[in-house]
């Protein structure tokens, strides 16, 4: 039976979260307990809420939810969907991020799962002493389907801070399981910058990346208490069903566009930067090889009228390539 951590008792649980774990599933029916099962072994001084959110799956996963149900304390609640929600708008993630009441917002997908018992009660007690940090994050294994280490290195910041410098250079704070974040100015941004939206497939957790960092520092803890399952074959990832073509090409040009309407908007000078370094180094890749959006000619033209950090951009790809090539040979998780 699932047990409830030995301080959050019943008379706990009456109060407003101090913390709101959102679970969207979606056919993981072979992962979904322990995910939840990660969840319910946390020991924290503070209430808890979580909201598990199904998306009409169809490979037995209710099922497993179903029976779970009984189980799981009571500061749970499992939401079966009557429909699948689909990936745009007000869908399966966007109803559980506006059901949540706490003051602090972690997100775990229901393939994945935590690794440490005092995870949330950690990254609460840094956040609730460092009020100038929006979020903190910590590292995580990669596992395959039968959830042993894979061998893969996911692309963590390799530093104890996250800043644009690392968004540039595609690392990540931390896997999105790892997450803890201030929950109102999270959501406030994510509107803000998914209303700036151009583009119509990127990766969430890069555009999580971008926008907390202007809300206030961005904390990497170095301790791995999460894992993060990544099946490549028959996997419902983004990494997993991704085919580079000049489709995925525009895409990433266009999310380039959003971030920098969307720093500008902030009239934050470092965001905008990191957001056209990011730019004009993914319109230079696109403008050579097989798969192309633009010619040599149309980037360079753009580029050159920029007023300022002109050299920057136009040297933006071997400053990208040098770092990242530099940590593949210290055997670090990179993204390419």
């Amino acid at each position: 039976m699932l047990g409830v951590p030995v301080e959050q008792s019943k008379a706990t649980t009456m109060q407003p979260p101090m913390v709101s774990v959102i679970v969207p599933v979606f056919n993981q029916r072979d992962y979904v307990e322990r995910c939840l099962r990660s969840i319910a072994s946390q020991r924290c001084d503070f209430p808890v809420e979580v909201i598990v959110g199904d998306d009409f799956s169809t490979d037995g996963t209710r099922d497993v939810l179903r029976r779970l149900e009984a189980e799981l304390p009571d500061w749970f609640q499992i939401l079966l969907r009557p429909k699948n929600m689909g990936l745009r708008g007000e869908n399966n993630c966007h109803d559980l991020l506006h059901r949540c009441r706490g003051r602090y917002m972690a997100i775990l997908e229901g393939d994945d799962f935590w690794t440490y018992d005092g995870k949330l009660q950690a990254q609460v007690d840094f956040l609730e002493s460092h009020p100038d940090y929006s979020a903190c994050y910590h590292h995580c294994v990669v596992v395959g389907a039968d959830s042993k280490p894979n061998g893969e290195k996911y692309p963590e910041c390799p530093k104890g801070e996250y800043t644009f410098k690392e968004f540039f250079y595609m690392s990540l704070p931390g896997q999105i399981g790892t997450s803890l974040y201030r929950r109102e100015p999270y959501l406030e941004a994510r509107e803000d910058i998914t209303r700036m939206r151009l583009y119509d497939s990127y990766p969430g957790d890069r555009r999580n990346a971008f926008f907390i960092l202007t809300i206030g520092r961005v904390r990497c803890m170095d301790q791995t208490w999460s894992a993060y399952r990544h099946v490549v074959k028959g996997g419902s990832s983004y990494s997993s069903n991704v085919h580079v073509d000049q489709n995925y090409a525009r895409q990433e040009l266009l999310f380039g566009k959003t971030i920098i309407r969307f720093a500008e908007s902030r009239h934050n000078d470092e965001a905008v930067y990191a957001a056209k370094m990011t730019y004009y180094r993914t319109l230079l890749k696109w403008s050579v090889g097989k798969v192309r959006c633009s010619t040599l000619r149309a980037a360079l033209r753009e580029i050159m009228g920029e007023k300022d950090h002109r050299p920057s951009y136009l040297l933006s790809p071997l400053r990208w390539y040098a770092v990242l090539g530099a940590r593949m040979l210290l055997g670090r998780g990179v993204t390419l």
